[in-house]
């Protein structure tokens, strides 16, 4: 049997313990806590974060059809859209929507259309020609889906049509072409003949699927 004393110091131990071992279990279910409520406030502000900074999850649909999107990540600024406005290539009062890198040229939407940058550094302007919009007409392309190319045969088919060939027309063009698809959902034109009908125009351009912005739809 244990003296007095021993009982007492046996007492004293075991209540010690227990109360460093509810200490430690307090302090783990604390931290645990408080990771919690951590990791949910970061996941909130990120939200807040970006409702505050861009709308595109309410108005954009993604397509998917980017072969690789991440070669395809807008590159036309603030300062690109500013400049294509002050220029003639869109009527006066166009709506542009803000530089967003995390919006993709597949992206639709019941209120914006998506352009390439590319028709407009060749001097077209918005609206296209008659001309032009008969060719979207007839294959039911987007103007996303039209690569360079296009638009370079198109260009080119206008300006003879208005100094040489006044009753040249786009019904004309599947004399001379084909439409081929080609990567993302994308569109070019195949000469039929060896020697094409317009030269030069199969010429690579750099980056030019990073060059788009978007419209306001309801332009005309």
């Amino acid at each position: 049997m244990l003296s007095p004393f021993y009982s007492l110091l046996l007492s004293i131990l075991i209540i010690t313990t227990q109360a460093i071992f509810r200490y430690f279990l307090f302090l783990s279910l604390f931290l645990s806590l408080f990771k919690f409520l951590a990791s949910w406030s970061r996941l909130f502000m990120v939200a807040r974060t970006r409702s505050q900074t861009t709308d595109h999850p309410l108005i954009f649909h993604n397509h998917n059809l980017l072969n690789e999107p991440s070669k395809e990540i807008c590159s036309f600024d603030d300062a690109d859209i500013a400049a294509l406005r002050a220029s003639d290539a869109f009527p006066a009062g166009t709506i542009f929507h803000p530089f967003d890198r995390e919006v993709p040229s597949d992206f639709c939407s019941d209120e914006w259309v998506c352009f390439f940058a590319y028709p407009f550094s060749i001097g077209l302007q918005y609206p296209f020609s008659p001309f032009i919009s008969r060719f979207f007409e007839l294959t039911g392309l987007s103007f996303a889906q039209t690569m360079p190319m296009v638009w370079r045969v198109l260009a080119t088919l206008e300006r003879i049509k208005a100094c040489h060939m006044p009753d040249l027309c786009i019904e004309d063009l599947p004399m001379a072409y084909r439409l081929r698809f080609y990567g993302s959902s994308q569109f070019l034109l195949f000469s039929i003949s060896k020697d094409p009908l317009i030269l030069k125009a199969t010429k690579n351009e750099d980056k030019w699927r990073r060059k788009f912005f978007f419209c306001k739809k309801g332009l005309h």
